[in-house]
């Protein structure tokens, strides 16, 4: 037989399972051979599987009920039920029928609530992000609006209009850089809470940090390029005197 790595590590710990000798079902069972290690299986279940799997030849199963599972090389599976379907109904003896089902059908039960919950995350991550930039952009704008004043004062003192962008830009980027790290770390932390709710995914997927990290940072440069870009063309007279 060939048994799942979980099973080989549970009934022979610390040594080789190939080789090993095991009786099923009862003690007077003839003893059978590991002969392979296969990888661990999810079965009934998308959820981490604790049971033990070993596989057998066919010659030493029979089955009441059962099947096989069919790997197409090339299009879809429903392009070649039929074909399959043929081609296994001659290897069945008597009057029996072969049934072909596609694989994403007998999951479909299994997956459905995952992806609901896959495409609710996603809607509120990216609701989230959106009023999250809104807001950025709303706050730092508004600061550099406030500053009209000063930049009016700087640009009559001879202050250039790049250098002058420059300096905004990089004034708002140490605030969002700073809330950016902060939101990182507390992301990190919470990662273990939501691990749960996720199937396959890490809560701690870097380009998923990536993506928002760069949306802040690109809102927060155009939010304060863009008001100091027109601050910087405005008559200093008429910004010195205006309230």
């Amino acid at each position: 037989m060939v048994v799942s790595q979980k099973m080989g590590q549970v009934l022979w710990p610390g040594k080789d399972p190939i080789g090993q000798c095991i009786r099923v079902n009862a003690d007077t069972m003839p003893c059978t051979q590991v002969v392979g290690i296969a990888e661990d299986i999810k079965a009934g279940s998308l959820r981490p599987d604790s049971n033990f799997y070993y596989y057998v030849p066919s010659t030493q199963f029979s089955p009441q009920s059962g099947g096989l599972f069919i790997r197409v090389r090339s299009g879809t599976a429903k392009q070649h039920l039929e074909t399959v379907r043929r081609r296994l109904q001659q290897e069945m003896p008597g009057a029996s029928y072969v049934k072909l089902t596609p694989f994403t059908e007998v999951m479909g039960q299994q997956t459905q609530s995952w992806k609901l919950g896959a495409t609710m995350f996603v809607a509120f991550g990216v609701l989230a992000l959106v009023l999250a930039a809104v807001g950025l952009y709303s706050v730092i704008a508004y600061n550099v609006s406030q500053r009209q004043h000063e930049l009016g004062v700087r640009v009559a003192l001879g202050a250039k209009g790049p250098d002058l962008i420059r300096m905004v830009v990089t004034d708002g980027l140490k605030v969002v850089g700073v809330g950016v790290i902060a939101g990182l770390l507390v992301a990190l932390w919470a990662g273990k809470f939501v691990q749960p709710l996720l199937f396959a995914v890490s809560p701690r997927d870097p380009s998923v940090f990536a993506l928002v990290a760069t949306t802040l940072i690109s809102v927060a440069i155009a939010a304060s390029w863009m008001p100091a870009r027109r601050a910087s063309r405005v008559d200093p007279n008429v910004v010195l005197r205006s309230d």
